[in-house]
């Protein structure tokens, strides 16, 4: 029995010529890129010619040989629901519209057969020279630990980008540090959101949920104050949060202790 092969593909609009400048025009073209070593997995960075130089893309691109790796996505992506990868362009996308800090979504695929997901990667455009908040935090010789003011307004305006984000309505459920990226030029931080797969508006958990994710992170790193200036922003000058810091404290108390950078 011959099966199809169906394919999803996304582009952003106002990338979508350079990538098919350089070759990626069908979902298959974006699987293929990558270590070719690691036909199951590939989780880094790729260059792309664009405009007569060369642009650095980060890449993620899974395949699964048969059903008994694919029903590990049952519901997303197989027999049912949107690939992880899909999911997540369209919810970077919905995060830059509503002008809360994300890592731009450049290009998303995912392949069906049979009912079953096949494959699927999002590729998305480098930031030079940034990286994520928990390797940041881990050196003490970062900025961020040694800089008080400066740390001071880069947790605000964290919080801040939180509240916005909640506000759309929009849930990260991966709130975690190493889902953050930072990169410190002139100036205060420059900070983006990523790995937004199970994002959305709707769906388990809520706004405690990812707060408590991240200030997990946070616990033991910096001090109880800094991590207060996050809630603070979070909520606003005029709101009363001794309820969503109670709820924050309880859901931390639940999770398991942050993974190595």
């Amino acid at each position: 029995m011959i099966v199809r092969m169906h394919e999803v593909l996304r582009f952003d609009a106002t990338l979508q010529t350079t990538l098919h400048a350089a070759g990626v025009r069908t979902a298959r073209d974006l699987l293929a890129l990558g270590d070719v070593e690691e036909p199951r997995r590939f989780v880094g960075f790729v260059d792309l010619p664009c405009d007569g130089g060369v642009q650095r893309f980060h890449l993620k691109r899974y395949r699964y040989a048969g059903w008994r790796e694919s029903r590990g996505l049952l519901g997303r992506g197989t027999l049912w629901g949107q690939a992880p990868e899909l999911r997540e362009f369209e919810a970077l996308a919905t995060l830059r519209a509503h002008g809360v800090p994300a890592v731009r979504p450049a290009a998303a695929c995912a392949l069906h057969a049979g009912g079953r997901l096949v494959a699927h990667a999002l590729l998305t455009v480098a930031v030079d020279g940034a990286h994520d908040l928990q390797a940041c935090l881990a050196d003490p010789t970062h900025p961020l630990r040694t800089a008080a003011s400066l740390r001071r307004g880069f947790l605000r305006r964290l919080g801040a980008a939180v509240g916005a984000m909640h506000a759309l309505p929009f849930l990260h459920r991966d709130l975690r540090a190493r889902n953050i990226l930072v990169r410190v030029a002139a100036g205060e931080p420059e900070f983006w959101l990523l790995d937004c797969r199970r994002g959305g508006a709707r769906g388990r958990g809520g706004r405690a949920d990812d707060l408590a994710a991240l200030d997990r992170d946070l616990q033991g790193v910096l001090s109880g104050t800094d991590r207060m200036r996050v809630l603070r922003a979070y909520l606003g000058p005029h709101a009363d949060g001794k309820a969503l810091v109670a709820q924050v404290g309880a859901r931390r108390a639940l999770l398991p202790p942050p993974r190595p950078s």
